[in-house]
């Protein structure tokens, strides 16, 4: 069982999504998010980006190799921020089958600034700041808000998973 305080996650032994609703206004609240549609697609995108990591074999690397600011968690979880980009590239432009009608209206300038403002809202910098006042880089697993906000603008822009592959990135910021 889980709650809201645990935040939403993917669980590779059920390969299911399991996300407490409260958690969207939890990420308004506390993490400052502006809580816009996309926000919440984003967090929900983002989970399922761990379900494709999965189904890649990926998943497990989170666990391997160092910890910190350049581990195999940290690009585990901007890869799956980056899955969460290329979802809303292709969402936005592809239609229901049998129809005209995209599977997300197409996305304005305040539709990925609130994509954008949940990624930079669960930055592990920013969550640290706001806790104790200091940001330690060596203990964090998701990212800072600048790199969580990069890899899901590398999947939006251009819609392509090969390139979220954060394992051979030399530069988390940058790609």
């Amino acid at each position: 069982p889980a709650t809201a305080d645990v935040g939403p996650f993917y669980c590779p032994g059920d390969k299911t999504v399991y996300i407490d609703t409260d958690f969207f206004q939890v990420l308004v609240d506390q993490f400052g998010s502006s809580g816009g549609p996309l926000a919440q697609e984003y967090v929900v995108a983002h989970e399922y980006g761990h379900h494709v990591q999965d189904l890649l074999g990926d998943i497990g690397r989170a666990q391997q190799g160092p910890q910190g600011a350049e581990g195999n968690s940290v690009r585990t979880e901007l890869q799956a921020d980056c899955y969460a980009g290329v979802w809303a590239h292709y969402a936005a432009i592809t239609k229901q089958q049998g129809t005209d009608v995209t599977f997300l209206e197409p996305l304005s300038d305040k539709d990925i600034a609130d994509a954008l403002s949940a990624a930079q809202s669960v930055g592990d910098d920013r969550i640290q700041k706001a806790a104790t006042g200091r940001i330690n880089p060596e203990s964090w697993t998701h990212g800072s808000a600048a790199q969580r906000q990069h890899w899901f603008t590398v999947g939006y822009q251009t819609g392509d998973p090969n390139k979220c592959d954060t394992y051979r990135a030399a530069d988390l910021d940058n790609g």
